[in-house]
């Protein structure tokens, strides 16, 4: 089934207008932050990662009380934190953006993230002990995406595992995934122990969010992560794979390829090889089964609850690598079934 994006659209263009009308510095400020970020997402190609950040939190507490609307605020927060780290994130990669107004802008994406949520939850229609929790989860996603995002800094394949860059990831994306889910779940009314369980389903498909968004650089062939030299999960399991002897060699390839055109097209053979990419798509399919049986685990009102996996599936489907398979539900099923 397909959920209506448009009134939380409509919500965030009445928070700018609202935002402008107040009269405050700080909230004209913010307003005109808000407005770039969503006149961007079209030129930048992410409406439709944004629909998808806006449809989990409404499905998830539909699938709690048959009623898509109740995570409408939810569906704000998620927007309003993308707004914010997105910012943060192109500032810490070195730009693009304006230095005479760089100062003015980090506080604005600060205000975005951080306080507008705040006052947000605090207008919802809910009982004084849910907006406390649905703070508390606010609060849990901006200290987890921070830790996961400091994790990603200092991260440098050298020194890296599989396991420590899946920690970053589980931070730096799963973290405001969890966020929106739990917040849906919380403003949903569910008890303690379901909302820890979206929680942990919203963590795992941010992490499988951030290994499209990786699958996104090379495919269009931005390749700003190997500009970069980040050290990314399929870096990282192309390392692992190698045999003791050639590691130091492709450890020296990949840091050539941040200034490299040649190295950076020889590096990038070596991580789209369909040997390399068979074990990444059996790691990345395993990942979203686990996924859809905690979807299963936890039921819920239909038709939303099954909408769920349709809508985790149908965003693993974008920007695919060669040789990924198709999905349903988890499973392998053949191309154009």
């Amino acid at each position: 089934m397909t959920i209506d994006v448009g009134p939380v659209h409509d919500d965030l263009t009445a928070l700018v207008a609202r935002l402008r009308r107040s009269g405050d510095v700080a909230d004209e400020a913010m307003a005109a932050f808000l407005a770039a970020f969503l006149g961007n997402l079209a030129a930048r190609g992410s409406t439709g990662a944004a629909d998808v950040m806006i449809r989990l939190p409404l499905l998830v507490h539909a699938a709690e009380t048959g009623d898509p609307a109740g995570g409408r605020p939810a569906a704000v927060v998620h927007l309003l934190w993308w707004a914010a780290a997105r910012y943060l994130d192109d500032l810490a990669d070195g730009g693009p953006y304006d230095p005479a107004r760089c100062n003015a802008d980090i506080l604005a994406a600060l205000g975005v993230g951080s306080h507008l949520p705040v006052r947000l939850v605090r207008e919802a229609g809910v009982p004084d002990t849910t907006k406390v929790a649905a703070l508390s989860e606010v609060s849990r996603g901006w200290l987890d995406g921070i830790s996961g995002q400091l994790l990603d800094y200092t991260a440098r394949p050298a020194e890296a595992t599989v396991g420590t860059v899946l920690a970053s990831y589980e931070g730096k994306t799963g973290a405001p995934y969890a966020m929106a889910t739990a917040l849906a779940a919380c403003l949903a009314g569910a008890d303690p122990a379901r909302v820890e369980r979206w929680r942990d389903v919203g963590r795992r498909f941010g992490v499988l969010r951030q290994l499209t968004n990786d699958q996104r650089d090379l495919v269009t062939g931005r390749d700003e992560d190997l500009r970069n030299g980040a050290a990314t999960f399929l870096v990282m399991l192309l390392l692992d794979g190698v045999p003791a002897g050639q590691r130091s060699a492709l450890l020296a390839l990949h840091a050539s390829a941040a200034t490299s055109a040649a190295a950076r097209a020889e590096f990038k053979g070596r991580l789209t090889a369909p040997e390399h990419l068979h074990g990444y798509h059996e790691r990345v399919d395993g990942m979203l089964a686990e996924v859809h049986r905690s979807l299963d685990t936890l039921g819920g009102a239909e038709p939303f609850a099954e909408a769920l996996h349709d809508l985790i599936d149908d965003a693993m489907l974008a920007f695919p690598l060669p040789g990924a398979p198709v999905f349903s539900r988890g499973r392998r099923v053949p191309a154009g079934t």
